[in-house]
């Protein structure tokens, strides 16, 4: 059984909590200091879910980890049908990050690191093999390069959008103006 959450709250808070409801989804936030400006990460943990929901998660992320146990096959299988769906859904040059987990139970590995390696080369993605209750390094390692992935890509559709000649806008931006018209017109409402 593999436990996405310990992974998340393993990179936010640096400690390894291992007991969570995998049936439960969670949107964490987390905001990382930069230079210029800070940066608010949101981070969904998602549940196993129907097709639709699981279509609706991925539309909505910029970038993915992918997380399987080495002890859990079926892990090592919903990674490899997730692959299949954000391709299909997102494209190849989406950020990822494959994380093989649990990789200090060398005895009760039952996916290979050929199965792995294999996994990150149809996705074209960096894997990396750790143990998230063993340590903070790998999971930091692995969350920083999903951020340069995601930052790299950020300035690959800026840079288009004013090549093309529109005025680049991000989610927050259009959140935000979606927001103002709502609460305006809450506001014109109650008088």
């Amino acid at each position: 059984m593999i436990k996405r959450a310990t992974f998340t709250v393993r990179y936010i808070t640096k400690r390894y909590i291992g007991d969570y409801d995998r049936n439960k989804e969670m949107m964490y936030t987390y905001k990382i200091s930069a230079p210029k400006e800070d940066i608010n990460l949101e981070i969904l943990d998602t549940a196993q879910n129907t097709q639709e929901v699981c279509n609706k998660h991925i539309k909505w992320g910029d970038g993915f980890v992918f997380i399987y146990s080495v002890t859990d096959v079926d892990s090592f299988r919903e990674a490899c049908r997730l692959k299949d769906i954000i391709l299909k859904l997102k494209g190849s040059e989406t950020p990822i990050v494959l994380i093989a987990n649990k990789c200090d139970m060398l005895s009760a590995r039952c996916v290979t690191e050929d199965d792995g390696a294999s996994l990150a080369a149809q996705l074209d993605c960096p894997k990396f093999d750790l143990s998230v209750a063993e340590g903070y390094q790998g999971v930091s390692e692995a969350m920083e390069e999903l951020l340069i992935q995601l930052k790299r890509n950020f300035v690959k559709n800026l840079t288009a959008s004013a090549q093309s000649g529109e005025k680049p806008r991000s989610k927050l931006f259009n959140m935000r103006k979606v927001l103002k018209k709502r609460i305006g017109r809450s506001h014109s409402d109650t008088f």
